[in-house]
């Protein structure tokens, strides 16, 4: 289920920082605290786990809409008490949808910061919205356009100097599908608690828009997670392209309902239908 925030500025001028998705992962998980500190505490320290091991949140937002943002040194800057819209999304109805309403009804306040700026919002309208209804032709498969909400990450391991490190997927590498795929059949797992009856998925970039904007260099941005937290400030590879996902159609509704790619508790690979 996706859910549709209104959030108004509680100041005239509100200061976010650039890198602005870790402290909103932490301002949803404080939604969810204020309805069940159990459920909210489980799901920040490990959550589900994917048959291969691999724990997941199963959720994933956007990027906060603020119509005139400007950006001022490492912040960015919203006036006037302009309305700024977010999206958040997962297939666990009962858990984290519930408890996600629960708590933006119990203090109707985010704050979403770090060090160097912090932004304060009142939570207007609160609108659950209605999911696409992806179908397949006579053999299920389906074919289908998305365009990013929210960065997409895709990484796999090299070895670097001698030992395993993470290495980010740029646009155009072959990898990049067969990875995605794999991640949303943990996803699909979890959630549907069998593997699906079709797992074909192919994901198709829009080329023609990546050469528009100058190749995969330009499509793809250097984002900070924990920024400022000396050690425990890392940075990620993302991109933001429209693509096209054929194949199975229910794991095409996974990746609609939390995210394609991984790290989508922290704000990545949100996605809607062109």
């Amino acid at each position: 289920m996706r859910i549709k925030l209104t959030l108004t500025p509680l100041e005239r001028e509100t200061l976010l920082p650039i890198n602005y998705q870790y402290p909103l992962s932490g301002a949803i998980y404080k939604v969810l605290f204020n309805a069940s500190p159990e459920y909210a505490s489980w799901l920040h320290n490990g959550g589900y786990t994917s048959p291969d091991g691999r724990p997941m949140k199963l959720f994933v937002f956007s990027r906060l809409h603020i119509p005139g943002v400007e950006q001022r040194g490492i912040t960015l800057v919203a006036k006037d008490f302009v309305q700024c819209t977010l999206f958040v999304s997962s297939p666990i109805l009962e858990d984290f949808v519930g408890n996600f309403v629960v708590g933006l009804f119990e203090r109707q306040e985010m704050a979403i910061g770090n060090k160097y700026a912090v932004g304060r919002f009142r939570v207007g309208s609160v609108e659950t919205l209605p999911s696409p209804q992806f179908q397949g032709g006579p053999e299920g498969a389906l074919s289908a356009k998305f365009r990013c909400l929210s960065p997409i990450v895709v990484s796999t391991m090299e070895e670097y100097k001698g030992k395993l490190s993470v290495y980010y997927l740029r646009p155009g590498d072959s990898r990049m599908g067969e990875a995605i795929r794999r991640n949303l059949l943990g996803k699909f797992e979890i959630v549907g608690r069998k593997r699906p009856k079709d797992e074909s998925l192919e994901f198709k970039l829009d080329e023609e828009y990546i050469e528009r904007r100058g190749g995969p260099e330009k499509t793809t941005k250097l984002i900070w997670i924990r920024e400022g937290d000396g050690e425990r400030e890392t940075k990620v590879k993302a991109f933001i392209a429209p693509f096209e996902l054929a194949g199975s159609v229910e794991l095409i509704k996974i990746a609609y309902e939390c995210g394609i790619g991984e790290k989508n508790s922290l704000g990545f690979g949100m996605i809607e239908e062109v």
